[in-house]
């Protein structure tokens, strides 16, 4: 006798496997990152010049910069300008994705990733001629005797607090250099070229009083800050390394520098 209803129907075993593709389909789905999908990301940074500028027609270097590198990654950037204080919570929250230009220390590898390095900062002191003649920083040993202007919040407080050194700390850098011209303060500590622009554009008549130390305290790696909880942040900070790989290897980086460079050296720079 034959057997009855041993095989199988084959219209069953069609909805079966559509019934797991699409299941597989929609798990594929579900594991890409949102920034894939997307393709586009909101960042923040803090008035900077030149590196961030949201006054002007252009937006400063660092943003170009930034912008140049997502793009060659396929992800489209936007910047939000606010102050510095905010753009650091809002990573630490979770809010945004990165902040930039930041400098690593311990407490903020605390909450943020830190990306490969988008610009290195040559930090100095600015000091008044008639006051130092030609000053040049040597030593944080020999800095004990001078009052030095900073600015909150920056990298290099718990620096300066281990060295000993008599700070004079304010929300802004115009208050810093402010301090100078006015000899409360005998030195302000600052990045070269923004230290410059600064000066330019508060005292713009009173440059060439100003100097600047040849040798930098400090070479301060700046990176985009990056969100440890935002979503897919690792990803796309991967994804940012890459662009500005590409961009450093085909010259974009290099002429996007020269051309802020130039526009910051020029123009009374003395030291």
């Amino acid at each position: 006798m034959g057997k009855k209803g041993g095989g199988i129907n084959p219209g069953v075993l069609m909805g079966t496997m559509i019934r797991i593709l699409a299941i597989f389909v929609l798990l594929m789905l579900l594991t890409v990152p949102s920034v894939r999908a997307e393709e586009s990301v909101t960042l923040v940074a803090g008035e900077y010049a030149p590196y961030v500028m949201s006054r002007t027609d252009r937006p400063g270097l660092l943003v170009e910069v930034v912008a140049a590198a997502f793009a060659r990654s396929e992800v489209k950037t936007t910047v939000l300008f606010l102050p510095w204080r905010r753009c650091a919570m809002m990573v630490r929250q979770g809010d945004a994705f990165a902040a930039f230009p930041f400098t690593y220390t311990e407490k903020r590898g605390e909450y943020a990733w830190f990306s490969d390095t988008i610009w290195t900062s040559r930090c100095v002191f600015f000091y008044l001629k008639g006051r130092l003649g030609e000053y040049d920083f040597t030593s944080f040993d020999d800095l004990r005797g001078f009052t030095i202007a900073g600015t909150s919040g920056h990298h290099y407080e718990d620096l300066f607090k281990e060295k000993g050194l008599s700070m004079d700390y304010a929300s802004s850098e115009d208050s810093g250099i402010r301090k100078v011209w006015e000899e409360r303060c005998a030195l302000f500590a600052e990045d070269e070229l923004a230290g410059w622009e600064l000066i330019r554009r508060v005292y713009p008549e009173r440059v060439d009083q100003f100097g600047s130390t040849p040798t930098p305290w400090y070479l301060a790696p700046l990176c985009l800050m990056v969100s440890k909880t935002y979503p897919g942040s690792s990803e796309l900070m991967a994804r940012f390394n890459e662009g500005l790989a590409a961009i450093r290897a085909d010259g974009t980086y290099s002429r996007l520098a020269a051309a802020y460079v130039s526009e910051s050296v020029a123009g009374g720079k003395s030291r």
